[in-house]
């Protein structure tokens, strides 16, 4: 049986680009266990140059190297089967900031409102679940 450490059990679950891997799709179509405990590749893909760049230079984090953030974290529109890759630069903040046990704690609520959430009204406002007023973009009279 082999133990893990509480941060190594965290950092399982959490890539070093800041992917939470739980909420990947790999993980199910896949049975990928995590980035970091399948080095970076998952089945016969390719290893993910994203990985080998923050391994090669010593960091388990991409916030913790001098070019972040750099371009291997541009979110990508057109990658729809892999979405929690656009998350990677919120996350790898959110972890730099809360320290990753604060962030853990939170992810599951962040990553579900990433996949669920809308924005009320506008886009300065909070992610929320909430339904939107049907009301709300109907155009008001003016007074006279």
């Amino acid at each position: 049986m082999v133990f893990f450490s509480m941060s190594e059990e965290l950092e399982k679950w959490h890539a070093p680009c800041g992917i939470f891997c739980k909420r990947c799709p790999g993980v199910k179509a896949f049975g990928c266990k995590g980035c970091r405990e399948q080095k970076g590749q998952i089945r016969k893909f390719p290893v993910c140059k994203t990985y080998e760049c923050v391994t090669s230079k010593g960091h388990d984090f991409c916030y913790k190297c001098n070019d972040f953030p750099c371009e291997m974290l541009q979110p990508i529109v057109n990658f729809e089967i892999f979405t929690p890759h656009n998350s990677k630069l919120y996350n790898s903040i959110m972890i730099q900031k809360l320290g990753l046990e604060q962030w853990n704690k939170i992810c599951d609520e962040k990553s579900t409102l990433y996949y669920k959430g809308r924005k009320i009204q506008y886009g300065g406002d909070k992610l929320t679940l909430e339904e939107k007023d049907p009301q709300m973009y109907k155009k008001k009279k003016t007074k006279k």
